[in-house]
């Protein structure tokens, strides 16, 4: 019995020996069957291996990383080094004096002074001022200015002019200003004037209520848009001032040139509603007839009430207004600045309740920029034939043989030409200041660069008696550079943009014409310069290594 089974047992292994050639039995365990099917396990971690190139910026990492402190203040001061050139760069660019001009006019137009007022000086200090000064800030008075024009009918800038200027080929009507108005004589309540009365009040009209002006003043007519931005500025500013009978036609307001000391400004609460009318200057007619009289003829006349001056409607005052206070909006002025003169702003609606017509104090041409120097030929063509024209008008002027005054152009390609020299000089001194930033801040890379590998110097020696290449070594040393000069320029792209946005609400706050651009091609200049220290730095660096061990240096792939 036991040896049949051990037959069937070891029957079929027999058989399949048998049957096996010799090749397949020298391999025959006995143990082969049916297999288990196992599902094959994926690992969980994949290690890759690394190129050249990449472990030598692997292995730049770890020297950068294992002296952490020291990369982070290294990176803190590239940063500060290149944000401080970025920062040069946009308040040079920014500030530079052409865009003082630029804020200018093509061509400004207005009436000059008088023959006595010029040749007291006045009307002319705008030639004597920088450009980003108000041209039209003058010490002479209305007296002064109206000297040889002394009669209603006088425009400043006549019907004709301001016809022909506007329909000159070139000239863009839609971005013109023209500024329309007249010099009248002011009666105002002393309660109304208070603010002012150690200016205007004199002695002997201390017990009047109402104060009449001695010499002619300014009534400018406000647009509509003025009218806004100033309601806009009242309402921010909380300040006691009636805009709505300005805007209705009711009231007028007088502006001032930081007039008023902080005890005179809380009078101007008081003065808001007080009635102020106006009176015209009598016509051309009877001032050439006053001209041709005898001093006792003129008593006489003025005496039976013959020159007669036309008198508005009456007008409440809306109070009193400082064009040099902060954020006040830009309203365009005539002549204006004289201690002894008010100047009053009225609505279109205004205007029409005073007897008089209106006349062009003011005008802003700009041209198309193409057209620029025909505009410039036309203007000076005019105004040379307007001004022979007046010369011969000396029947109103008190000074026997004198003219009326004419109208002078103040062309911004004038200013630009004479402001050429001061401009190339300030760009040198600030071009220089910015130049020195950038080359200290590229001075500091190199350096950072230079005595980084300087330090390794015997690390890196041993590296290479263990076969690492000068190719490798160059390459190990450029992506140290690389990893100072990404995060450098992550800095600039985030930190630094916020510093400058900050330096832009800075410089706009102080300079009006400060214009801020980004300076894009100046980041892009740095990060290639930055770029090129860097591989020239390791160029150089391993220039003498790569000449001694020509041809001896193995290939070498760092084991990490």
């Amino acid at each position: 019995f036991t040896d049949g089974i051990l037959l069937a047992a070891s029957a079929g292994v027999i058989v399949r020996t048998v049957r096996m050639s010799c090749v397949e039995s020298t391999g025959y365990t006995g143990t082969q069957g049916k297999k288990r099917s196992h599902k094959e396990r994926k690992p969980v971690f994949t290690k890759r291996k690394r190129t050249s190139a990449g472990e030598m910026c692997y292995l730049a990492w770890r020297n950068i990383s294992g002296h952490r402190k020291r990369f982070l203040l290294t990176v803190f001061s590239l940063f500060l080094g290149l944000e401080a050139f970025l920062g040069a760069v946009v308040i040079t660019a920014g500030s530079d004096y052409v865009h003082v001009i630029e804020q200018r006019p093509d061509f400004l137009i207005a009436g000059q002074f008088s023959t006595y007022g010029r040749e007291q000086g006045y009307g002319e200090e705008y030639q004597t001022r920088d450009a980003g000064q108000d041209p039209m800030l003058t010490e002479g008075d209305c007296f002064d200015l109206l000297y040889d024009n002394d009669y209603d009918e006088f425009s400043p800038i006549s019907p004709e002019v301001r016809k022909e200027l506007l329909e000159i080929d070139g000239v863009d009507s839609d971005k013109s200003y023209i500024m329309e108005g007249a010099y009248l004589y002011t009666v105002i309540s002393k309660k109304g004037i208070r603010p002012l009365e150690q200016v205007f009040l004199s002695e002997d009209a201390e017990d009047d209520e109402m104060i009449e002006g001695w010499d002619q003043d300014v009534v400018q007519i406000l647009k509509e848009d003025e009218i806004e931005s100033l309601k806009k500025y009242v309402e921010t500013n909380s300040l006691p001032v009636d805009m709505d009978s300005l805007e209705n036609g009711t009231g007028v307001l007088i502006l001032h040139d930081h007039a008023l000391s902080a005890a005179q400004e809380k009078l101007t609460e008081e003065s808001v509603g007080e009635p102020v009318y106006f009176k015209t200057m009598i016509s051309r007619e009877d001032r050439i007839r006053w001209n041709n009289m005898t001093a006792q003829e003129r008593t006489e006349q003025e005496e039976a009430g013959n020159f007669q001056m036309k008198q508005s409607e009456n007008f409440t005052l809306c109070g009193y207004l400082d064009n040099r206070k902060e954020n006040f909006p830009e309203i365009r002025q005539t002549w204006h600045g004289s201690e002894g003169d008010l100047y009053f702003l009225i609505s279109e609606k205004g205007f029409q309740r005073i007897p008089t017509e209106k006349k062009t104090l003011y005008m802003e041409l700009n041209a198309d920029q193409t057209k620029e120097s025909f505009v410039k030929t036309s203007v000076q063509r005019i105004i040379s034939e307007e001004n022979q024209r007046r010369s011969r008008m000396t029947e109103t002027a008190f000074d026997e043989g004198t003219g009326e005054a004419g109208i002078f152009c103040i062309s911004k390609s004038d200013l630009m030409t004479e402001a050429a020299s001061e401009i190339q000089r300030n760009r040198l001194i600030l071009g220089s200041i910015s130049a020195v930033l950038l080359l200290a801040g590229f001075t500091n890379y190199f350096n950072v660069m230079v005595t980084g590998v300087l330090a390794r110097k015997k690390e890196l020696k041993i590296m290479e008696s263990v076969g690492m290449t000068v190719k490798q070594k160059r390459t190990m040393i450029q992506a140290e550079g690389g990893y100072y000069c990404l995060f450098t320029v992550g800095l600039l792209m985030t930190v630094g943009m916020a510093i400058l946005l900050m330096i832009r609400y800075y410089m706009e706050q102080k300079l009006s014409y400060f214009k801020f651009t980004w300076p894009i091609s100046w980041i892009l200049l740095l990060i290639a310069g930055l770029a090129v220290i860097n591989v020239t730095t390791a160029w150089i660096m391993c220039k003498d290594e790569g000449e001694n061990s020509s041809g001896k240096g193995v290939r070498f792939l760092m084991p990490f």
